[in-house]
């Protein structure tokens, strides 16, 4: 028999909403990272994409607590 071998991942999952304006961004405490730049650091540091799944919502309007258009991406680092 071959020996097992432990394997350990690191994950981390991020959401992106959709802005008035028809870009995504990583909503903050105190700032908003629009989805790309945040996606391209995550990737330069050597992460990789796992999954991602996409939820339509109803735009926000004057309905302020609508749910929103919302992007969520699960990253895994080795």
């Amino acid at each position: 028999m071959a020996p097992e071998t432990e394997f350990s991942m690191q994950v981390k999952s991020f959401s992106y909403e959709r802005s008035w304006y028809g870009t995504y961004h990583r909503q903050r405490f105190f700032s908003m990272e629009k989805m790309d730049t945040h996606i391209g650091k995550m990737l330069g540091q050597g992460w990789q994409v796992l999954s991602q799944v996409a939820h339509s919502g109803h735009g926000r309007g004057l309905r302020p607590f609508a749910k929103r258009d919302t992007i969520t991406i699960a990253f895994g680092k080795p």
